[in-house]
């Protein structure tokens, strides 16, 4: 059946299914569920499972996070396991080759997070794509999760910042995806080892999440972004928080 269709229409039809499926607001439909809330308007006013598990409880929250991770991961994985051309398109070194597959890849892995932090059920507002960019980065290279997380870890401990630290991490982290040459097996058997491939995978994840991210770190130099161990933020500081 897939080789019924040409190529190029799943790589049209493809990215449109994922940024449906990111933008189911399971943030959103939860605390909206258990508490009445709207959490566009609560809170930190992002459509995230932090800002569930402030307006409910730990247990719900990690479960909004659960299905936000699931989102990327399935999304992602479908892709992986489905047979697309893996002919190359151009390129003699395979770390450097793109196919249509890798193609679809890439505009799966992005669209899914397009989905997520700009879903079109909620007037295009969204959350900020951690929890299924990792489910994403959790199928196709866990090394560099590991990576990303460790990275984060230390910023966040040096700079006592949580969300410009993350922020800082997507930056840092871009050169090494290009050049991380160790990839789980089921991405060895699908032909998306190119290194060109995860790169750009992890760019359109990053061009999608970052934008979410810009006021916080602006936010650090007016003195207005939260720090962990810091007083008690003004209601002023939390409203420039939520922009």
């Amino acid at each position: 059946m897939i080789t019924m269709v040409p190529v190029w229409i799943w790589a049209i039809i493809c990215p449109i299914i994922a940024y449906f499926i990111g933008s189911i607001p399971f943030s959103y439909i939860i605390t909206k569920l258990k508490t009445g809330k709207d959490l566009r308007t609560v809170g930190t006013k992002n459509v995230g499972g932090l800002n569930t598990m402030v307006q409910t409880s730990m247990q719900v929250g990690m479960l909004a996070g659960f299905l936000d991770f699931l989102k990327g991961l399935t999304c992602i994985l479908a892709v992986v396991l489905i047979p697309f051309d893996d002919t190359p398109l151009f390129g003699t070194n395979s770390r450097w080759q793109l196919s249509w597959h890798s193609i679809i890849f890439i505009l799966v892995g992005t669209f899914v997070i397009i989905g997520h932090n700009y879903t079109i059920f909620l007037g295009f507002k969204g959350g900020r794509g951690i929890a299924a960019s990792t489910g994403i980065l959790m199928i196709v290279n866990p090394l560099f999760l590991l990576i990303f997380a460790a990275l984060n870890g230390i910023i966040i401990v040096i700079t006592k910042y949580v969300r410009p630290s993350q922020f800082i991490a997507f930056f840092v982290t871009l050169p090494i995806a290009f050049f991380l040459p160790l990839f789980p097996p089921w991405i060895v058997g699908a032909n998306l080892t190119s290194g060109l491939t995860f790169g750009l995978l992890y760019t359109g994840l990053m061009l999608a999440c970052v934008p979410k991210y810009t006021m916080p770190f602006i936010n650090v130099f007016r003195g207005k972004e939260y720090k962990i161990g810091k007083k008690e933020l003004t209601s002023e500081e939390v409203e420039e928080q939520t922009r």
